[in-house]
């Protein structure tokens, strides 16, 4: 279940719940009627808020600014939580109820339009329905006044308009002639709609239609087939060891505009699946917020002389983790100006993709994703770098017999980058503070189970050297351990299960060097080694 991004709306959306039947259908009315005006861009008084919904103005003034991105998206959730508690009819509305289908049929766009029309304020309620499930409906009138508001923003999504004899001509003539410069299907829709405003479904559809009608004539028969799956992740992967565009093309005996259409799309694919969350504030919203928040970053900073006990080193760490000790320690004004310019770049590569129509994104909207990702990882990396030394000093507490003093850092540094994407620097604690009582939870959990693992990570590793040998093993044996590596290894994502298969000869009973798996993936020989035993953590810790 989604979950509020402002605590005080969610506590508004469960008081709500408990008034009045008629009260309550009143006020999710209201609600709806500001979700359609709220700007994300913008920020919102709280006190507005709740008198927008309840009518209801508090003696007492509360200063908080709500940002309009979250919200947009707590005023959409509190309509559907307390329309549940309604138990509304489909069929017992005064006007018609439209289900998810027949908002896709009626304006002619996909379910994934419909979607996106909801995180920009398309109010949905939660009916029950004539089969007796409780699916989400949109009120008719709702639908109808947010295409009204919105008309600029989603006309081009949809078929709103008919298309003329003339258009479709211009659709057929252009389609023709990219199909016969062996352009795939979804690329020559794509490039109409952006030449003519209109959405590729309704292009792909009149040319689908055409060839119907007309097979002789037939416009796709000439365009270039699309590219499977597998191919796709090939091409990108051999794209990101180095190998061109042209070059790939001609491997291929595909065009050149096809090939940089899958690269393109398969890195737009690895953007939109990250999970991006920020911590808001209100500056974000502002139209300089870019050089505001550059400003208090570039600002000098006093650093106070460290402290003796911050400054000394421990004896009998090795070298490289006595490094981290040198690496000075962020005063609190860096700290703040560093986690805002942290969630800023998350604000802007969040508000970017919401904004994106996948179907229509170019090279320049990837690149522009792509470049806000750089700077979350680099800010990120700055924050982390200055907290390594603290993940050190946990750890060393809590180092016990037959447990690695590396395996507690790595698993340490992975609860450090959680901490940092959720440390919210508003609530005034130092984030030294937070990410101390991060690591000691983290470590109270993961030692035990390091403990309790430990037989099996012996056991485990010693599959791992011997089950790719081939000799020396009973076949009863041999199945035995194969059986328990596959359960083990199902426990690790699809680069890792790659990595530890490819290193330890698992496939073909020939091991592979580090630098032979990072030549197959286009990563570093170090790089391969940090996620192999990231992974034989995983093993260890028996997640």
């Amino acid at each position: 279940m989604a979950k509020f991004r402002i605590d005080k709306i969610g506590e508004l959306a469960r008081q709500l719940s408990f008034t009045p039947q008629e009260t309550r259908l009143a006020q999710i009315s209201s609600a709806e009627e500001l979700l359609i005006e709220i700007d994300p861009a913008k920020a919102y008084p709280l006190d507005f808020v709740i008198y927008r919904i309840t009518g209801y103005r508090p003696k007492r003034v509360d200063q908080a600014l709500l940002a309009g991105l979250a919200l947009q998206h707590d005023l959409g959730l509190l309509i559907e939580q307390v329309s549940q508690t309604l138990a509304l009819r489909q069929d017992g509305q005064n006007q018609p109820v439209l289900s998810i289908d027949e908002v896709t049929e009626r304006f002619n766009v996909t379910s994934k339009t419909i979607q996106r029309w909801r995180r920009r304020g398309l109010a949905a309620r939660l009916f029950i329905f004539p089969d007796g499930k409780r699916r989400v409906g949109f009120l008719l009138s709702t639908v109808e006044r947010f295409l009204a508001i919105h008309r600029d923003q989603v006309l081009r999504v949809g078929n709103f308009s008919q298309v003329s004899d003339r258009e479709k001509s211009e659709i057929l003539r252009r389609a023709r002639r990219l199909a016969e410069t062996r352009c795939c299907p979804d690329e020559i829709a794509r490039r109409i709609a952006r030449r003519l405003d209109r959405s590729p479904l309704t292009i792909a559809h009149i040319i689908k239609d055409h060839d119907r009608a007309n097979p002789q004539a037939a416009i796709l028969p000439l365009a270039a087939q699309p590219i499977g799956q597998e191919q796709r992740q090939e091409i990108f992967e051999s794209f990101r060891r180095g190998i061109g565009v042209t070059m790939l093309a001609e491997q291929l005996g595909r065009p050149r505009a096809q090939v940089y259409r899958v690269i393109l799309e398969e890195r737009l694919a690895r953007l939109l699946r990250r999970r991006v969350r920020f911590i808001d504030d209100p500056l974000y919203h502002q139209s300089d917020a870019a050089a505001v928040v550059e400003q208090i970053v570039a600002q000098p900073q006093i650093q106070p002389a460290p402290k003796v006990e911050e400054s000394r080193i421990p004896r009998d760490l090795p070298p490289y983790l006595q490094d981290l000790y040198r690496t000075p320690l962020l005063s609190p004004s860096q700290e703040r100006s560093l986690f805002l310019k942290l969630n800023f770049h998350k604000f802007q590569f969040v508000a970017v993709r919401r904004r994106l129509d996948p179907a229509l994104a170019g090279a320049r909207d990837v690149s522009l994703l792509e470049t806000y990702r750089r700077r979350i990882v680099h800010t990120r990396n700055q924050i982390v770098r200055a907290n390594l030394r603290l993940v050190v000093s946990v750890a060393r507490k809590h180092l016990r017999p037959g447990l690695s003093l590396m395996e507690l850092i790595s698993d340490g540094n992975l609860t450090l980058m959680r901490a940092v994407d959720s440390f919210d620097l508003h609530k005034g604690n130092r984030f030294s503070t937070y990410a101390t009582l991060a690591l000691m939870k983290g470590f109270a959990r993961s030692v035990g189970q390091m403990q309790s693992a430990g037989r099996d990570a012996v056991h485990s590793e010693l599959i791992l050297e011997t089950v790719a040998d081939r000799r020396g093993l009973p076949d009863a044996q041999r199945l035995l351990d194969r059986d328990h590596l596959g359960q083990l290894l199902s426990r690790l994502d699809a680069r890792e299960r790659h990595i530890i298969s490819a290193h330890y000869g698992l496939r073909d009973g020939s091991p592979a060097t580090y630098e032979q798996v990072g030549s197959r993936l286009g990563l570093s020989k170090q790089r391969v080694r940090q996620i192999e035993q990231a992974a034989l953590a995983k093993l260890r810790a028996g997640i």
